[in-house]
């Protein structure tokens, strides 16, 4: 999957799809990852009334739960840009399917967030994908939230733990680290970028254009 720029599972869910032909089909409805010491993209469903129309063309019930695999989106722009026209879909439906480890967006994006010894940190709000493939979670809430409406940039970044430092997901997110680390670490890279953060948020102001600055609470500083 090509990106121009890194993007998160809400913009996703924002922008259109469009098959090879260009043609819009609907959007993003949910999506599935896989965890297996590193965090993949798996599969997603789709949803909007252009999706409901090609379902009745091509005769399916509209509450059709239509899962397709992930390597199906060949590029990611202002649309989401599929590989396939709308007519083969169908076929590509019918060889994706969701195991019982995939995990659900929708699902994911209520769990906690604990560190090695329990404490929690926060709770997943977003995913996040970079340009170079790598998929972390947006972490919210906690003592996390709390830094940073203190030092007065809480709209202004969003927080990510890189899947490196997530030992686990099942009805919470366990990290590998602690939220001591978390903290000493996320203070360094906050006081590195303070500069940085401070100049987006007056460019979004000038330009009336709401921007977010992605901050890593742990990778590169992690010594894994």
């Amino acid at each position: 999957m090509e990106v121009s720029e890194p993007f998160c599972c809400k913009m996703l869910r924002n922008k259109d799809v469009m098959d090879s032909t260009s043609k819009k089909i609907g959007r993003i409805g949910d999506f599935t990852f896989l965890f297996d010491g590193e965090l993949t993209f798996s599969h997603f469903m789709m949803t909007g009334s252009r999706w409901e129309e090609l379902l009745e063309a091509l005769k399916l019930r509209p509450d059709h739960d239509a899962v397709f695999s992930s390597t199906i989106i060949k590029k990611v722009d202002t649309h989401i840009h599929l590989n396939t026209t709308a007519n083969s879909l169908m076929t590509a439906e019918e060889r994706a399917q969701v195991s019982e480890d995939e995990i659900r967006f929708s699902e994911l994006e209520a769990l906690d967030i604990i560190d090695k010894d329990n404490a929690k940190v926060g709770r997943a709000i977003d995913v996040d994908f970079d340009v170079d493939g790598r998929v972390s979670i947006i972490v919210g809430g906690g003592f996390i939230e709390e830094k940073l409406e203190a030092i007065g940039v809480k709209e202004d970044v969003d927080i990510i733990v890189p899947s490196d430092v997530i030992a686990s997901i099942e009805d919470t997110i366990r990290l590998s680290v602690s939220k001591d680390e978390l903290d000493t670490t996320l203070d360094g890279v906050l006081r590195e970028r303070a500069m940085e953060i401070r100049n987006a948020r007056e460019a979004a102001t000038t330009h009336n254009k709401p921007t977010r600055e992605r901050v890593y609470a742990f990778w590169p500083y992690s010594s894994k």
